[in-house]
């Protein structure tokens, strides 16, 4: 028998078993999609005992029930939420000494992702600056990687890369153009930043980064591993203070490293990680299931299997799957 989860903090996590899947489900609805009082959304991913994800499930292959008793699959439909990755890497004066190990790390990185993962290329010294606009185009990514400069005489500008990336966000929001899975990606050191941005700048662009769904990981590294300030900073610094609370909200992560070239290794298992999410979120099926006995409010002892043996399962509130 499926084991029945509710989970009030994320509604992204997710739990898979071998043909009996436990699923996690959030309280939410999508909001292109109208329910009734008695009827959940969930998002469903599944995939073969060769990991390849499923594409042909049928609504009688998802079992439901609450409290023992069976609801009903109504609807069940493909549905696409592609990873859109944008990488903001620190190229100001301090970053020289780790420069080799960045261009191998976001090399493996993107060398990692599907085809079709879309990614843009941002430095932020002296101030954000678009080195590759988006594309899938990966000769024109790893050219970019292989060619941005250190900026010898200025700080980079970490909180102002952050803060303009929401400010786009928002723009895709207004012009409807907010189809995707937005993934901010932010490489820097611990060396002191240049910012004169206010709090309450700053306090907006965290809100609409939650707002609009947005997942923040930050990988930051110390190129002076035996200053202690600059050790500390990894922690206590003015970015990783900014960082932290945006990335435990939005279901990032947040590595520090005082041995720069373990970006060498890390960026390669974030890439693996964006493209287990991007190929779920891909294939995944929007399903809308009636409770049983007409049954509204809290869910009470949800379980949930998948009837074709052999399957895998994940699933999520809002078609995001965090890896």
């Amino acid at each position: 028998m499926a084991r029945s989860v509710w989970h009030h903090q994320n509604p992204l996590a997710w739990l898979s078993a071998l043909v009996v899947v436990t699923f996690v489900v959030s309280a939410g609805t999508h909001a292109r999609t109208q329910l009734q009082p008695n009827q959940i959304l969930v998002f469903i991913s599944a995939v073969d005992a060769s990991g390849a994800p499923v594409t042909d499930l049928k609504p009688e292959e998802i079992a439901m029930t609450e409290n023992g008793q069976p609801g009903k699959v109504v609807s069940l439909d493909r549905y696409n939420l592609p990873v859109k990755l944008t990488i903001t890497v620190d190229n100001g004066k301090e970053s020289i000494t780790a420069l080799a190990a960045l261009r191998t790390g976001l090399t493996s990185l993107v060398e990692a992702l599907p085809p079709d993962v879309e990614v843009t290329l941002i430095t932020t010294a002296p101030q954000p600056s678009m080195v590759v606009r988006a594309t899938t185009d990966r000769e024109q990514i790893l050219r970019g990687i292989s060619r941005f400069g250190v900026e010898p005489d200025e700080s980079a500008r970490f909180t102002d890369g952050l803060v303009e990336y929401a400010e786009r966000l928002e723009k895709d929001f207004r012009d409807k153009k907010l189809n995707y899975a937005p993934l901010l990606v932010m490489v820097s050191t611990s060396a002191p930043e240049a910012s004169s941005l206010q709090r309450d700048t700053i306090e907006k662009a965290l809100k609409t980064l939650l707002t609009r769904s947005a997942r923040v990981s930050v990988a930051m590294t110390t190129t002076k591993p035996t200053d202690a300030d600059s050790v500390d900073a990894l922690k206590n610094g003015r970015q990783a203070l900014i960082a932290t609370p945006i990335v435990k909200a939005s279901g990032g992560k947040f590595e520090t490293l005082v041995a720069f070239n373990g970006l060498t290794t890390l960026l390669p298992e974030w890439g693996k990680a964006i493209a287990a999410s991007h190929t779920r979120q891909t294939t995944q099926f929007r399903a809308v299931i009636d409770r049983p006995g007409g049954a509204t409010g809290p869910l009470n002892n949800l379980g949930m299997r998948l009837t074709r043996p052999g399957l895998n399962g994940a699933v999520s509130g809002d078609g995001r799957f965090i890896q």
